[in-house]
């Protein structure tokens, strides 16, 4: 599903935090799963953060600039994200600064969202939330409502954007990927993770994943007839526990099911029929 004219939205109430100090980019590429170390200003990335044992432990995307690097994540990620990288600093020269107060964060999309984004005035970085091309745009937070009335759009609602987000099959933060997620597990292993620069906090688990072995569950795309609702089991033609939907919207779906699940395929949720499609 793609976007037919130029949307955007206000996503201000993400989490975000500032890191910066002469070591800043050094220090996050010792703990998250991307490369930090050589990025620029204007570079963006998008990465996560994972236990010893690979299960990830928050999901973000950051951006450089000229002396910080700036990450936003999924509101629940706070304060929690910024607690569990400063188990790490010891006498690392780098400073961690919730800025989530500081800045708003706008997320655009659709037919001139790169035009648009460049005259806002704010910092710019690619985003493949939606699963389509799209930016997102920090501006200083008391500029936000001023900036949002002169982009030459459509404001968009969540729901709406959910249902951009799970028909172009895009997981999520605290819906489709959670701390026993693997990050192959949702297939952002691609785009996240580093997999030839050094060690990091689990390394070693993706390293084995992504060399050697393969993962239980896999995200997949469902459709059906019916309305399909939050969390339901799902079931294989033989009865058998599938998995489950994990995002929804009206009759498509995500879910975390089992690796042997045939793409395309049959499961049910319940006593609906839901077909397999990605």
């Amino acid at each position: 599903m793609d976007a037919d004219e130029l949307i955007y939205a206000d996503r201000s109430g993400r989490g975000k935090l500032k890191v910066f100090g002469p070591q800043a980019a050094w220090f996050l590429d010792q703990i998250l799963t991307q490369r930090f170390e050589g990025i620029r200003p204007g570079d963006s990335v998008e990465t996560a953060m994972l236990t010893v044992h690979g299960r990830m432990t928050a999901h973000a995307e950051c951006v450089a600039t000229e002396d910080a690097i700036l990450c936003h994540f999924e509101p629940e990620l706070r304060p929690g994200f910024r607690d569990d990288l400063a188990r790490y600093v010891f006498a690392t020269r780098v400073e961690l600064e919730d800025a989530t107060d500081a800045y708003g964060l706008l997320l655009l999309a659709g037919p001139g969202h790169e035009d648009a984004a460049r005259s806002s005035g704010g910092l710019v970085h690619a985003t493949n939330a939606l699963g389509i091309p799209g930016v997102y745009v920090w501006v200083p937070a008391g500029d936000t409502e001023a900036v949002m009335r002169n982009i030459p759009g459509r404001r968009a609602v969540e729901q709406e954007l959910e249902a951009i987000r799970i028909a172009n099959g895009v997981p999520r933060w605290g819906r489709d990927m959670d701390v026993k997620t693997l990050p192959q597990e949702v297939g952002i292993d691609a785009a996240a993770v580093h997999f030839e620069k050094g060690c990091y906090l689990g390394q070693e688990a993706m390293a084995k994943i992504h060399f050697r072995g393969k993962v239980n569950r896999k995200l997949v795309r469902i459709e059906s007839e019916a309305e399909l609702d939050l969390g339901t089991e799902l079931s294989d033609p033989e009865g058998g526990k599938a998995g489950s939907i994990t995002s929804v919207s009206g009759d498509r779906a995500l879910a975390v099911v089992k690796h042997t699940v045939e793409v395309p395929g049959v499961l049910h949720a319940g006593d609906v029929e839901a077909k397999v499609v990605a």
